[in-house]
């Protein structure tokens, strides 16, 4: 029957070639985004597949989501090589030369002990738990011999980079391994990734554009602890205050931060919650007036609101900060360079170090950057610090002595930075 259809493969661009024309049974690549690193495994496990009867392929991710964006693209370009596909108990096509491949999220990968398997990719390998490639998936090529390619965006140096290094050893005859920077995708603008350099943190864009290994994989802030100076200050006067302040959402906190803006210094933080309204608004104005009339920027999305319309009835100098994925993005980055440069200090609060080592983000198949506290905790530490130095802004140059009878003139970000954040939308 696969004499009557001839299968169609994708025209690989330059940088894709050197994996296609690998004979390596474990070929592993760490890519950068938009490379093109899942499209490229997609057409090797067809082609083995389509040319080879009776032989099981497996596509692991690891999630159910991920297993299935590639088992639709699969059913979608190679509808003509298909004899059938079927969604339960697994997700599985079978072709008309008779291979067949099966998708596998790694979720709960011990279900999937005892299988031989003759072609094995691995995607996103560096999120998944090393005991998956070293107890079940590894074991599933032994009987048959099998080939696997195992390709990741890195995430530190974990297993997924031990593995890359055996490709990098001619004493391992078996392994052959690639880095593949986004910049080797032709299709991908060169301004693009650019912008993207401009705007994001510089251990990020490593990681996820350049694609390399870094001691520990790229977290949003560095040098949380050296921006660790002194302690909580008493109002100097005639000296300028901002204040910057998340509203406590469901089981969240309130948390009010203050910001000397000519030293960068964290003067005053407050964190409390299932308090009502008129009693947040209460501690928040007593700050505010304490800190010479300081200026407040605070997140004013869903239950900030109502909070912001408060503060103004009560003559606050205020102002609302809408929070979107982009112009969250805004706000993070900012704080991050801030930190990164040591522009700002702060005391010793363990609740808000926490909150920055544990803060993270995400890419999404979109390119698009998100940045959150995990699941289960909280960000709200984070949010304040970053609405309070986003507020600094409005005072002219950092670090310079301000006169306050001077027009205030808000200084922004490089224009590059605000134009790639624009190319993010709010799709996966």
């Amino acid at each position: 029957m696969s004499q009557a259809y001839k299968i169609k493969l994708y025209r690989p661009h330059p940088g894709q070639i050197p994996m296609h024309q690998s004979t390596a049974r474990f070929r592993v690549a760490t890519c950068g985004r938009r490379f093109g690193k899942s499209f490229m495994a997609a057409n090797e496990i067809v082609k083995h597949a389509w040319e080879n009867p009776n032989h099981l392929c497996w596509w692991t991710a690891p999630t159910y989501k991920q297993c299935r964006n590639i088992y639709e693209l699969v059913k979608r370009h190679f509808k003509g090589a298909i004899k059938s596909f079927r969604e339960s108990p697994v997700m599985e096509i079978n072709f008309l030369s008779g291979g067949k491949i099966q998708f596998h999220s790694l979720e709960k990968f011990d279900n999937l002990r005892g299988f031989a398997v003759n072609f094995l990719v691995v995607d996103e390998a560096a999120d998944v738990k090393e005991e998956a490639w070293t107890a079940v998936l590894r074991p599933t090529l032994s009987d048959t011999n099998g080939r696997a390619i195992i390709i990741s965006t890195p995430k530190g140096k974990n297993w997924f980079y031990h593995i890359w290094t055996r490709g990098q050893d001619p004493e391992f005859l078996q392994y052959e391994s690639w880095r593949f920077p986004t910049s080797a995708n032709p299709y991908i603008a060169p301004q693009e990734i650019e912008e993207a350099k401009a705007s994001i943190p510089s251990d990020i864009f490593r990681q996820e554009y350049e694609a390399e290994f870094l001691d520990d994989a790229a977290g949003v802030f560095r040098g949380i602890r050296q921006c660790v100076k002194g302690s909580f200050e008493e109002p100097e006067p005639g000296r300028a205050y901002v204040l910057g302040l998340d509203v406590a959402k469901t089981t969240d906190f309130t948390v009010l931060t203050c910001v000397d803006v000519k030293t960068g210094h964290v003067v005053a933080w407050e964190r409390f919650n299932k308090l009502d309204y008129t009693l947040q608004m209460d501690r928040v104005e007593t700050t505010a007036r304490k800190f010479n009339n300081a200026k407040i920027l605070m997140d004013s999305t869903g239950v900030g609101d109502p909070l912001l319309e408060m503060a103004v009835r009560r003559g606050l100098d205020v102002e609302g900060y809408t929070l979107t994925n982009v112009t969250k993005q805004h706000l993070i980055e900012h704080l991050a360079v801030r930190i990164e440069r040591q522009e700002i200090s702060y005391p010793d609060i363990p609740v808000l170090l926490n909150e920055l080592d544990m803060f993270q983000y995400e890419i999404t198949r979109a390119g698009n950057i998100r940045y959150n506290a995990p699941e289960g905790q909280h960000d709200d530490s984070v949010i304040s610090l970053a609405l309070a130095v986003w507020a600094r802004k409005d005072y002219g140059p950092l670090l310079i002595p301000v006169d306050l009878e001077e027009k205030k003139t808000p200084i922004y970000e490089n224009e590059r930075a605000e134009r790639f954040a624009r190319l993010f939308d709010d799709e996966d």
